[in-house]
């Protein structure tokens, strides 16, 4: 029996893979993304493990002056008034932003999505709030709502409201004013991650439906939003996660008031930890709030992909 030079390089190719990858533990495209994930995972190792020391350490701000241990006392701490009223403001905030953002993203991308001439043109005007940076953002909304000169607060007196009270100087509508500040910026993210998760299902699903005699409501329910899921749960893990941490347009526009009444979690650790030097006290903090927003995005991916498998 003869061989080909057909099937002998083959078999020496296959000799060869056998021979040199096939004792590799790991897959080439792993060997490739190694360097990329170990200096990832130093720069993310040796800072959470310095807020684990520091969170148990009582370390003042002058000089001369050497860590103290302390244990869990910097996590008996959190548990005061203020500590708690800032996680309930925190909850309202995020909760708020976060389901207009959805909502309204989600709307707007499936209008975006069916106009036949003119998308891409009106998908640069909706994402234009999001090329702007925060700290301009809470600027801007600062003199909008301004009570002396602010466009917004002239637009609602001629209504009738907010004559007596600046809109950022009462309670409720300050932290009102902020949730719809985030809204204005970051829904266009959602519009853009919605509307690619749209353009990826395939349009013969729809004609198949509209063959069946199926409702706008029903292709939604059964075919938009199940394949949807995917891209729901991106654009929710971003933005809470985003939610929890950021706090620049607050800072600029309320300064965390009136009367604490937007002042997030993200804003205590900053206040804890760079304006009162309270360092170890700030890292625990930081801390629980990582651990929060991990449970957080879990939870919501696990509700919505779970969701999503049941419609399935």
């Amino acid at each position: 029996m003869t061989t080909t030079d057909s099937e002998l390089y083959v078999g020496q190719d296959s000799e060869a893979d056998s021979g040199i990858l096939g004792r590799l533990p790991v897959s080439f495209e792993s060997i490739l993304l190694a360097p990329s994930i170990i200096v990832l995972g130093v720069l993310s190792i040796i800072p959470l493990l310095a807020l684990l020391w520091m969170s148990v350490m009582k370390i003042n701000a002058q000089p001369g002056q050497e860590p103290t241990f302390i244990g869990i006392q910097n996590y008996q701490a959190m548990f005061n008034e203020a500590i708690i009223n800032s996680w309930e403001v925190t909850a309202v905030y995020v909760g708020g932003a976060l389901a207009l953002q959805i909502v309204l993203g989600t709307l707007i991308a499936i209008l975006l999505h069916r106009v036949s001439r003119g998308e891409n043109f009106m998908t640069g005007i909706i994402i234009m709030p999001m090329m702007i940076a925060p700290v301009v953002v809470g600027l801007l909304w600062q003199f909008l709502l301004d009570p002396s000169f602010g466009l917004y607060t002239w637009l609602l007196n001629q209504v009738g409201l907010f004559t007596n009270n600046p809109v950022l100087g009462t309670e409720p509508s300050a932290l009102i004013a902020v949730i719809i500040m985030d809204t204005w910026q970051w829904t266009p993210l959602v519009v853009l991650i919605i509307l690619a998760g749209l353009k990826s299902i395939p349009q013969q699903l729809y004609e198949a439906a509209r063959v069946d005699g199926a409702t706008l409501w029903s292709e939604f329910r059964y075919i938009t939003l199940p394949l949807l899921a995917p891209a729901l749960a991106i654009a929710v893990l971003l933005r809470s996660m985003d939610l929890m941490r950021y706090f620049t347009k607050i800072y600029l526009a309320t300064g965390g008031g009136p009367a604490s009444s937007t002042k997030i979690i993200g804003f205590q650790i900053y206040e804890q930890a760079l304006r009162f030097y309270k360092l170890g006290y700030g890292a625990a903090l930081g801390l629980v709030m990582l651990a929060v927003t991990v449970i957080i995005g879990i939870v919501f991916v696990e509700s919505i992909m779970g969701g999503a498998g049941d419609n399935e």
